[in-house]
């Protein structure tokens, strides 16, 4: 009887390694990733401008595995504020048995001036 609560353990903690290498990384893009770019690149916007920003932002998704289809920003500038917004979207697909879509989107806000009068 040990040995088939061994196997029923040994199974268990395969399907959870096995989920969690497809649900981790998405998650860490999704929540930990495009957070840290967006408030990175609302907090240089008024040093280097929007340009600058547009491509930070490019280049730093496709660094951390985000393709140009999966994502989408947007820059917005009010009196005295920059909006910054990405959406990412990701789909885990086990075995074609199921199939998850993720959505994540964040917003950040950062000074359109470094010095105020």
């Amino acid at each position: 009887m040990n040995s088939w609560s061994t196997i029923f353990w040994l199974l268990v903690l395969v399907l959870i390694s096995y989920v969690g290498f497809k649900v981790v990384p998405i998650y860490y893009k999704g929540v930990l990733g495009i957070r840290a770019v967006c408030q990175e690149n609302a907090d240089i916007y008024h040093k280097y401008g929007r340009g600058y920003v547009t491509t930070s932002i490019s280049e730093a998704l496709e660094d951390m595995g985000i393709p140009a289809d999966k994502r989408q920003f947007s820059i917005t500038t009010g009196k005295e504020a920059v909006f910054i917004s990405i959406y990412y979207h990701d789909r885990a697909n086990f075995e074609d048995y199921y199939v998850k879509d993720f959505e994540f989107e964040y917003e950040c806000e950062g000074v359109l001036r470094s010095v105020y009068r």
